[in-house]
């Protein structure tokens, strides 16, 4: 296994193929996964809020634009498609295709999460009674799990715009905020004083939790993608604190 400290960038990626008859398909699937990124961003926020201030319209509204992520979802397989059959790509070029498919794949999966939540908030909200609102620790926990999440989904999309290792770095750094923000509010849940929340919707809002944490874990599998373009390693199981260390050194 090659060193990771020894590893060459494979070039210029945000500016131009090392082929440069792949620039147009290859900007065409890049640019279909950024949009499926803004909305999946759009989609995560408006399913919190919907949850957190109890505002239904917002839970149909992520509901409703659900089939968008889909069709886009759908447009990158069928591209992947072309440009493999098309130009039979070998190496690199075959390398960042692959890359860019698994991206899709994880971003289409960070949009369902979305919805999973826009559902628990109606079904929360369905089974409400005045006395089951949720406290303000609790909707204060699930805002800054709302944010972390969503922070570093945001970075692995732009870090994918331009294939920029020291933005998927910082991904993996924040991670432990990840997991801290996301035991916070499980913490809450799982005290005794649950403000008056039947079982059900502590699951509700548990699955929630779950749901935001897992669009953070998206966010890291697209970084580890990301750095297997730019420097062709594959780091998903390498550890992330030397996996840091080592590439920050070298100036990412």
């Amino acid at each position: 296994m090659t060193d990771i400290s020894s590893a060459k960038p494979t070039g210029d990626l945000a500016s131009g193929h090392t082929v440069r008859r792949y620039d147009q398909e290859l900007a065409k699937l890049r640019g279909i996964i950024l949009e499926m990124g803004e909305r999946v961003v759009e989609q995560t926020q408006a399913a919190v809020f919907a949850l957190v201030d109890r505002e239904d319209s917002h839970a149909f509204r992520v509901l409703d634009r659900e089939p968008q992520i889909d069709f886009l979802s759908l447009d990158a397989d069928e591209e992947v498609f072309r440009v493999i059959v098309r130009r039979q790509p070998t190496a690199v070029d075959l390398r960042i295709v692959l890359a860019l498919s698994k991206i899709a794949d994880d971003v289409e999966r960070a949009g369902d999460k979305a919805v999973r939540i826009a559902r628990q908030a109606l079904e929360l909200k369905e089974f409400s009674t005045d006395s089951g609102c949720l406290s303000d620790s609790l909707k204060e926990a699930l805002r800054q799990l709302d944010e972390k999440a969503c922070c570093m989904f945001e970075r692995s999309i732009q870090a994918v715009a331009g294939f920029d290792v020291a933005f998927a770095l910082g991904i993996f750094e924040d991670e432990p905020d990840l997991y801290q923000a996301s035991n916070k509010a499980r913490k809450l849940l799982g005290e005794q004083d649950r403000e008056g929340l039947t079982p059900r919707q502590t699951v509700c809002l548990l699955t929630c939790a779950h749901a935001l944490e897992r669009i953070g874990n998206h966010a890291a599998n697209i970084a580890e993608q990301v750095i297997y373009v730019a420097l062709g390693q594959d780091v998903r199981y390498r550890n992330r604190e030397i996996l840091i260390e080592t590439l920050r050194h070298r100036g990412y």
